[in-house]
């Protein structure tokens, strides 16, 4: 029977359009960029789904409080068997070595984190209590049951990391990219469909159905390539050690950068109700452009460098990264002054409905305008710390998370105390239009973590100029096109807001849509312009690469009518 099973999925592996290899960075990342925009769609639908139901209110601070502990094993021993840790060891190995090194860290991986998941699960009363004493207080029950049941999802998502290595590997982007599209659909579902039935906890069921077909989208490719194609074996112990090696400072990393995050949420937890709420929004949504631009910059260079880094060719190994970091700004430094002047816009038309009032409207764009601050400094860090692990160096990117996570959390104590006993708050509050909104003491926390991600993409770009190279002044044109094109984008929609006029509690769906589309349209005009204006470099290849893509689609179909080839 697993045999007959095994050879269906193999004969099925064709998701035939997802499985193709895509050869060359800057196709890969525009994949990847509009995959992540897929994914974040259905992650803003998700979003809005739940703000009508729950509002920034109770419900929804036990919900994501209930994923804080989750997030963290996963971080923690997700990254144990991420691509980023095992594709510099598998770009050494021949086909056969590795198989036995995938059986290996799917064996190693699945005890490990099997032991510590039974282990946080037999301590989690207590973990909660601790973490959440204000929730806990009223709603343990419903917290509990609610973590238990998210506990599988870093077993799941780690088994998924393994099986991206392999994607990733043969540079099949497609079926990488689709992924997280899976992920969020499953909790969509959960939304919709099962949350009538069980409450809150089908939700919980929605995102682990979302995990499996994370993983289970994976699994034909990896088997038509051979890979489990028996029950898997610990064998390549050495492989195994050397990946822990490799990866246990990064694992350390993100775990740093997970606690400062819900240290944070620890700190929203006794404050007004809905602060988690409120932070949890604006994060996803200031999320979106990082996904979109610093990720899929990230994620398609990796191979790449990888590669070019193991093969000794450390000059191409650099004006990949110098690349990479110029587009990166190209795009993110317009959208940062895009997402500042739209961002009521944005939250009233992803999220204003139901129980999401005008106050929790106003706050959530206050936070995303502070989380906006950091996108370009996440998006380098981001691009630098991947560049740091396709060259086997670990260390530097743990010391700097160590040092921005725990600064990351003193600030968010000390900002704390300035929103409540300083003018310093106040005049934030007054500056971002929320003056006289209750629960403002939540963008203290907001605050924090962008003063982190400033400071540690600055730390970043320091090591990466001792250890590797130039950088700074390779992407000093860039930069400063890429400020001026995005300032005047900005301040251009800014003029068309002040045009149409304001938005109010009264607004329409549509009268909101229609105001921020207009000035998100001409502000996008403008920053092309003077990108054009400027002689950017990222520019003109930006529209060369569109007008290639769109000249041969045009060629495809001009083919397809001359030979009777039916267009679907």
């Amino acid at each position: 029977m697993i045999k007959a099973l095994r050879s269906r999925l193999v004969s099925n592996a064709s998701f035939g359009i997802f499985s193709y290899e895509i050869r060359g960075m800057h196709v890969a990342a525009y994949l990847l960029g509009f995959s992540a925009l897929m994914s974040s769609l259905l992650a803003l639908g998700r979003d809005r789904l739940l703000a009508h139901l729950f509002g920034a209110g109770p419900e929804l601070d036990l919900y994501y409080a209930a994923f804080r502990i989750p997030d963290l094993l996963f971080v923690a021993f997700g990254a144990l068997v991420s691509v980023y840790a095992l594709i510099p060891i598998l770009s050494r190995y021949g086909e056969g070595e590795r198989h036995r090194y995938i059986d290996t860290i799917v064996v190693g991986f699945s005890v490990l984190v099997c032991a510590i998941t039974a282990v946080i699960y037999a301590n989690l009363p207590e973990l909660l209590t601790r973490l959440f004493p204000s929730i806990t207080e009223r709603s343990y029950d419903a917290l509990y049951s609610l973590t238990v049941i998210l506990l599988a999802q870093p077993v799941i998502l780690g088994l998924s990391n393994i099986a991206a290595a392999v994607t990733q590997l043969r540079l099949r982007y497609a079926l990488y990219a689709l992924a997280p599209v899976l992920y969020n659909i499953g909790i969509i579902f959960g939304i919709m469909v099962l949350y009538p039935y069980f409450g809150m906890r089908g939700i919980a069921y929605g995102v682990i159905l979302g995990a499996l077909m994370h993983v289970l989208i994976q699994v034909p490719d990896m088997l038509r390539d051979g890979y489990l194609n028996r029950f898997p074996r610990f064998s390549d112990v050495r492989g195994f050690f050397s990946t822990l090696r490799l990866s246990i400072p990064r694992t350390a990393a993100l775990s740093i950068s997970q606690l400062a995050f819900l240290g944070l949420l620890s700190y929203a937890g006794i404050l007004a109700t809905g602060s988690i709420a409120v932070f949890i929004f604006a994060f996803n949504l200031h999320a979106v452009p990082l996904a979109i631009i610093g990720a899929s910059y990230s994620v398609a260079a990796f191979p790449t460098l990888a590669v070019a880094f193991s093969g000794g060719k450390n000059e191409e190994f650099l004006r990949h990264v110098q690349t990479a970091a110029r587009h990166i700004l190209f795009w993110s430094l317009p959208a940062t002054g895009l997402f500042i002047v739209l961002r009521a816009h944005v939250v009233r038309t992803v999220l204003g409905s139901g129980a999401f009032d005008w106050t929790d409207t106003r706050l959530t764009a206050a936070a995303v305008a502070l989380f906006s601050v950091s996108l370009v400094a996440q998006s380098i860090s981001l691009l630098i710390v991947r560049a740091s692990y396709a060259a086997g160096k670990t260390f530097a990117p743990f010391m700097i998370a160590l040092f921005s996570g725990s600064l990351t959390l003193m600030l968010g104590w000390l900002y704390l105390r300035m929103f409540a006993y300083d003018e310093t708050g106040a005049f934030i509050e007054v500056m971002l239009r929320v003056q006289d909104v209750p629960g403002g003491e939540v963008l203290a926390l907001v605050l924090a973590f962008s003063t982190g991600s400033v400071i540690a993409a600055l730390l970043h770009i320091a090591y990466f100029e001792i250890r590797f190279g130039p950088l700074v002044s390779a992407i000093a044109r860039a930069w400063w096109q890429s400020l001026t094109a995005g300032f005047i984008g900005a301040s251009v929609a800014y003029g068309t807001l002040t045009f149409l006029g304001d938005i109010t509690f009264t607004s329409t769906l549509g009268s909101v849509f229609f105001k921020g589309f207009t000035a998100g349209i001409a502000g996008i005009f403008a920053t092309a312009l003077i990108y054009k204006l400027l002689g950017s470099h990222e520019y003109a290849a930006t529209v060369s690469a569109m007008r290639e893509r769109l000249w041969k689609d045009v060629a495809t179909v001009s083919s397809a009518e001359g030979t009777g080839v039916p267009r679907i």
